[in-house]
């Protein structure tokens, strides 16, 4: 893994939960091995899209499930290394209109890091929604 884009997350994650004002997106490429391997397992064709973390989820992250946050700092990894991933759909509370999820689960040690990111149709993004162990 690129130690950069660690450490760029990093960062971020730590300055989102230290200033409640911070308001900004983390844009990254996927990798071409998380493409292929979605194309490959879903049969979607991811090539064109982008990841993006916001300052309000990684406060949503840290609010909802405290003891995770840590993890963001290894969404790279979870995203290019997956032991599974599977879309799911959802409906939005507000507009009722059906959102598509990609769950990515990647193993560490006894424990199981779900990983959600919102699939952005018309805009071509995978949004990061939300990020916990699962058992």
């Amino acid at each position: 893994m690129n130690p950069w884009k660690h450490d760029t997350v990093c960062s971020f994650v730590e300055k989102a939960i230290q200033d409640k004002q911070y308001n900004h997106e983390l844009h990254f490429a996927l990798s071409d091995t998380t493409v292929r391997r979605v194309k490959k397992i879903l049969y979607l064709n991811l090539e064109s899209y982008t990841g993006v973390i916001s300052s309000h989820s990684i406060r949503h992250i840290k609010h909802r499930h405290p003891d995770d946050v840590m993890y963001v700092c290894q969404l790279m990894e979870i995203l290019e290394k997956f032991s599974k991933v599977q879309k799911s759909i959802t409906r939005d509370p507000k507009t009722g209109a059906s959102l598509v999820s990609l769950e990515f689960y990647k193993r560490y040690e006894q424990q199981t890091v779900k990983l959600v990111e919102l699939k952005v149709h018309r805009e071509r993004k995978l949004e990061l929604k939300t990020l916990f162990v699962k058992d």
